[in-house]
């Protein structure tokens, strides 16, 4: 249905005589229109809306396969001993196969010590217990897919994670989920802990209070979309269409994916589709600590 409506509106576009300095835009913003209908199409209640709420009895037989050896777990995952504070311990990777529905999810499990060596339970337990709940929910919905078609669909979920922040103050890492059924779609969700007071943070407490820091990053990742688009005609994001502005990306929010990255820069990562046409991919931007330095609680801004 989504699919004849886009073509009945480039249809509608192709019978109207274009300027030839609007026809590009116009190709774009069915472009776009298209690649928005295919992503609501995927967040729809079957597939991928929220995750979906409540559990659902698994129409397949379930692997679990847990490993407790941490440096094998380690080099699974190609990364070094990530020091004496905050660890990859273990992880495990649930598996179901349903014909042509098949998911497969690796759930890390942290381990937290404090400055004399002594386990931090409790900073563990939080951060195990968020992503234990986060990867739950892909797998609910895997299984409410399979029940909804009947085990018929096709759909492939892959979920897996990689510590991008490891600094004298900050663990965090990234839980990436692709999912592919037809079309293809990558979302991430990033946790850190805070290694000084063992709490989970967010973007609200890297920066001062009322610092209006939302706007501030807003107006700075803009500027560097269309400083790419400049340079580049390759380069699309959703800014500034007036055609079509319901398609416009809205800004950062308090919920957006952050991390620091090696140099101590705050650098975003945003989902695919959230900020630009599906071929563009899962963009990433750094901010300019100039752009910041005026708004930050500058303890948390420390590289590798």
């Amino acid at each position: 249905m989504r699919d004849n409506r886009i073509n009945e509106i480039k249809q509608d576009y192709d019978a109207i005589a274009v300027p030839k300095n609007l026809e590009e835009r116009v190709k774009q913003g069915i472009s776009r229109a298209k690649e928005k209908a295919q992503k609501k199409f995927y967040q729809q209640p079957v597939f991928w809306a929220k995750f979906g709420s409540c559990a659902v009895a698994a129409m397949a037989a379930l692997t679990l396969i847990t490993n407790f050896n941490a440096p094998i777990a380690q080099a699974m995952e190609k990364i070094p001993f990530l020091g004496s504070i905050v660890r990859v311990v273990s992880y495990r990777t649930y598996e179901e196969n349903n014909d042509n529905m098949n998911a497969k999810i690796s759930v890390p499990e942290i381990e937290a010590k404090n400055t004399s060596g002594e386990k931090n339970s409790t900073a563990s337990k939080e951060l195990n217990d968020k992503i234990k709940q986060y990867t739950d929910k892909i797998m609910e919905q895997y299984r409410a897919d399979v029940k909804a078609t009947e085990g018929e669909g096709k759909e492939d979920v892959l979920t897996d994670y990689k510590v991008v922040t490891d600094n004298s103050r900050l663990f965090s890492i990234k839980i990436e989920t692709s999912i592919s059924a037809g079309s293809s779609d990558t979302f991430y969700k990033i946790y850190h802990l805070d290694k000084t007071t063992g709490k989970i943070i967010s973007l609200d407490d890297i920066f001062q209070k009322g610092s209006g820091y939302c706007n501030v990053i807003t107006k700075e990742i803009k500027r560097q979309m269309r400083e790419q688009m400049a340079e580049d005609n390759q380069k699309m994001y959703s800014i500034d269409d007036t055609d079509m502005p319901e398609n416009n990306w809205q800004g950062i929010t308090k919920d957006a994916n952050f991390y620091m990255n090696e140099q101590g820069s705050l650098t975003f990562l945003f989902d695919k589709y959230e900020a630009a046409p599906g071929y563009m991919g899962t963009p990433e931007f750094t901010i300019p600590q100039e752009t910041i330095q005026n708004i930050i609680n500058p303890e948390y801004f420390v590289g590798n």
